[in-house]
Formats: structure tokens, sequence, C-alpha cells
């Protein structure tokens, strides 16, 4: 029986928390259990009233921590997670609305040594940069070079690899290429699409790192093009 934990991050969405909470616990499949790593310490008396109110619906962690690592700080928590025992995760960001069955369907998807995620992509023209290089896949059967972490799933071992925290420190706001690179080059584990009807995520908004990531010195395509030549075949 594989222990399941889905790690959702707050940090500047804060208002969406309580939905979401609302429906991980309307799960048709409940053998799972959440983790909350809040960064937004300004709210902690809010997240913990939303903590507090679902503990008698969802077996509910909360730990409020640094932000100095951005989003990688989700793989920080996955760490201690697998030391623990976890066997599967699954992000969700915190602007993700789910469906019901949501953790049911993503678990008749599990594979062991597998990275899958609702939206992924190939790189199809790597020269051309991360953006104008790549192309949606929206099939199964389709190769995948990078998968996006707001809504994935994951074998949590890639936690227990010491090198995987490795990561340039300048790459540590762009997680999500990070862990595809290190699953797909480094491990030669399946990334694949995930198709599950009804998710719907925002990540439009002006609090959104990944808007922000565009416009600094170090971004994205910097990032694939630097992974690239650390000898990703792609």
């Amino acid at each position: 029986m594989y222990k399941i934990t889905i790690v959702l991050l707050t940090w500047q969405r804060i208002g969406k928390l309580k939905d979401t909470l609302k429906s991980l616990s309307k799960q048709t499949f409940q053998g799972f259990d959440v983790h909350i790593s809040n960064a937004n310490h300004e709210r902690i008396q809010t997240v913990e009233k939303y903590v507090k109110f679902y503990q008698n619906k969802l077996d509910i962690s909360v730990s409020h921590d640094s932000n100095s690592q951005y989003a990688f700080r989700r793989f920080l928590v996955a760490r201690d997670l697998a030391q623990n025992g976890t066997d599967i995760v699954l992000f969700i960001d915190d602007d993700v609305e789910i469906p019901n069955t949501y953790v049911e369907s993503c678990l008749r998807e599990y594979e062991d040594k597998s990275y899958k995620s609702l939206y992924a992509w190939t790189f199809t023209e790597p020269e051309k940069g991360y953006y104008a290089g790549r192309t949606r896949t929206r099939s199964k059967n389709e190769k995948v070079h990078y998968c996006g972490t707001g809504a994935s799933m994951v074998d949590a071992s890639i936690f227990l690899i010491e090198d995987f925290f490795s990561i340039p420190e300048e790459g540590i706001k762009i997680e999500d290429l990070w862990l595809s690179y290190y699953a797909d080059h480094k491990l030669n584990w399946k990334l694949q699409w995930l198709n599950i009807p009804g998710v719907e995520i925002g990540g439009v908004d002006d609090v959104a790192l990944n808007r922000s990531v565009r416009h600094e010195r170090f971004n994205k395509d910097k990032f694939l093009g630097q992974l690239i030549e650390r000898g990703w075949s792609i």
C-alpha cells in the first residue's frame, strides 16, 4: 500500500486555501494525507484556522517555512516527507481547482519511477528557448520533456537522492524545469501527460512566480540552455 501525500504551498494566494482544502476533503479516495508549507508568516493564524477546521476531515499537517528557496521549497518539504515514508507526492499549487475524483484519477495513472503532470510539453525546437521551442503534449503516447509541478504526481524516491539537491543557486525559482531535467536525463524515468478533466490552474495573476521569472536575468530560457549544456538530450 502506497503512502500518498499532497503537498500544497501557500504564499501570496492564501485566499484560495480554504477552497482547496474543501475540495480535498470531498475526494472520492481518502487514503492520503496533506501537508501545507506556508511561507506567508503574516497569515499564520489564518492558515492554522483552516487547518484546524479540516483536521476532522483530512489527515493534515502544516509547517511555516522560509520562502528563501522560492518554489524549490516544495522539494525540500517532499524530501522530509519521503524520509518519513511517503511513496507518492502529489504537488498542487495554491491556485488549482480540482474535481472530487482528482486523487483517485491520479492514482490510476501512477507508476514507479515516473513523473506525470496535467501540464506537459515536448521541446521540439529547444534552440529557440523554453517558451518558443516547446509544444504542448496532449497524448500519453507523445514524448514529454517537461512537466509542470502545479498539478503533478511523482515517485517520492527522487527526493531521497542527495545529488538531486545540487541545483545551481540561480535555478531555485525554476524548480519545475530542474525536476523534469533530473527525472528525464539523470534517472531516465517516464515523464507523461496526465489526462484528468475538470482541473483548472490560474498562474496568470500578478503574484505568480513564473511571470516574474520571465523578466529576470536568469530565466527559463537561460536555464534550459544551461541544462542542455549539462547533457540533456532534447
